[in-house]
């Protein structure tokens, strides 16, 4: 085998487990530069009151690396970042990560064939570039107007040094941060308002603990810890071809979403502001169990006017409303169509991948850009989806990375990049099956841009995916040995 360099940016699950698979496949010579001071990525950023997963444990982990220990149905962010570290000590790759160092820059030299990238502590060089910078790592505040004299911050910047014991705290959003801070907050604020835009659909999270007994079975009968995960993949499966091909499906998690208010809210007015009037999965669907009963206790207000500006004292809304706050915490999300943000990438032929992407990212099969040699991005565009597991998805992806380098050692050659007429071709059959999924039904989501491009969602199921990127498709590619 021929020895490849390998530079792997991010060190969340997607450059962990593309260094581990690539030392498990044989490639040493891996690099892995994170940003920030710890293994982890967004679970090592996300450490706000209540930061959890909203994918069951055992399928928010890497099938090569099952965790039979998992405290809950549903892991809490601290078992999950100490899951990664374990997967980084387990599979010999701690040594390969840089911590504390930001890639600013990486461009193409094709005098030489390989990727230079500058760093915030140096220069670095490799054969090959792998972007793990994830989608929702870059967090996205509203350009409200006024200022607010108080401590203000998004969930992702959780300040910890701010007590909001006793507070009069407002919650600026109601998206998957905000159903998990709101319930843990509530029974030690003195006041909480929250400020929804617009309804999202949730289902039952049907959250436990495992017990100890449930722990030993696991590790004796690792079959057990497969079957359960098979289970979900397959229920995560079925919401899929509802939401893509299948819409047929769709009311009966409507109905579902539906049980789930009725049962919790019996207000009529609460019920009527929690319940959404788009098509459910055209925004990211939600799962909780103690959302609505937080939303019905008497220190909280669910507030559905237009935030129009911060005054120095709190909030005020289009109805001229001013409500007073001891701290405002954005539950905003994430600026969602960068991908590689806010790294600039320069190809062949000094082409920057932000010109490339001038009107939407795009990328065959989320991973290889046609001008970009020897590049590829994990969790890159089109790789999300309204159900499953993200780490499916990047070890489906990485599986690729593993066939494409297996091509080149075959063939002796020194790059790999994806032609322009199969990069066309994939991105015209995406586009005409992503046109009839339930994300463009006329919602207003972070999926889909202000022109109507979804840079974001899958619109098949993701066994397909897998089968698509476990190998290299005659054609796709082509090779050099300059």
């Amino acid at each position: 085998m021929r020895v490849t360099s390998v530079a792997v940016v991010g060190a969340g699950f997607g450059g962990v487990g593309a260094a581990a698979m690539l030392r498990r496949a044989g490639y040493d010579d891996v690099t892995v530069f994170e940003k920030g001071e710890r293994v982890g990525g967004v679970w090592h950023h996300n450490t706000y009151p209540g930061a959890a997963c909203d994918v069951p444990s055992h399928l928010y982990e890497f099938s090569f690396a099952p965790n039979p220990d998992w405290s809950r149905r549903y892991a809490p962010q601290a078992e999950i970042q100490a899951y990664l570290e374990r997967v980084a000590a387990e599979h010999g790759i701690l040594d390969k990560i840089r911590l504390s160092t930001e890639v600013l820059s990486a461009s193409w030299s094709e005098s030489e064939n390989r990727w230079r990238l500058r760093t915030s502590v140096g220069e670095h060089e490799a054969d090959v570039l792998l972007t793990a910078c994830g989608q929702l790592s870059v967090p996205s505040i509203p350009p409200i107007p006024g200022e607010f004299a108080g401590p203000a911050f998004h969930t992702a910047q959780w300040r910890h040094d701010v007590a909001v014991e006793g507070k009069r705290v407002a919650v600026i959003g109601t998206g998957c941060s905000a159903i998990q801070t709101v319930p843990a907050i509530q029974p030690i604020v003195s006041q909480l308002d929250v400020y929804q835009r617009s309804a999202g659909w949730t289902f039952p999270r049907m959250d436990f603990a495992y017990s100890e007994r449930t722990k030993r079975l696991l590790r004796r009968f690792p079959a057990l810890q497969r079957l359960d995960r098979a289970s979900i993949f397959a229920f995560h499966e079925l919401g899929a071809a509802a939401m893509t091909d299948k819409p047929w499906l769709l009311p009966f998690f409507r109905e579902f979403g539906r049980l789930q208010i009725k049962r919790a809210v019996k207000d009529p007015e609460l019920r009527r502001k929690v319940t959404p009037t788009d098509v459910v999965g055209c925004k990211r669907v939600m799962v909780t169990d103690d959302w609505y009963p937080a939303l019905t206790q008497p220190n909280v207000s669910l507030i559905t006017d237009a935030v129009e500006l911060f005054t120095p004292a709190g909030v005020r809304t289009r109805d001229g409303s001013e409500r007073p706050a001891d701290v405002v915490v954005f539950a905003t999300g994430f600026a969602t169509h960068g991908f590689v943000a806010p790294m600039e990438i320069t190809g062949a032929g000094g082409r920057t991948l932000a010109e490339e992407w001038r009107e939407v990212p795009r990328a065959y099969l989320g991973l290889t850009v046609p001008g970009f040699p020897n590049m590829f991005l994990i969790y890159g565009p089109n790789t999300n989806g309204g159900t499953g597991s993200v780490i499916y998805t990047i070890e489906a992806g990485i599986n690729h990375v593993l066939a494409a380098l297996r091509t080149l050692d075959a063939a002796r050659a020194r790059t790999i990049e994806v032609r322009r007429e199969a990069f066309e071709a994939f991105d015209r059959r995406l586009r005409d099956a992503l046109s009839g999924t339930v994300w463009h039904t006329g919602c207003t989501s972070w999926y889909v841009d202000e022109n109507g491009n979804d840079p974001n969602q899958w619109p098949w199921l993701w066994r397909e995916y897998r089968r698509e990127t476990e190998r290299i498709a005659p054609g796709a590619y082509t090779l050099s040995a300059a």
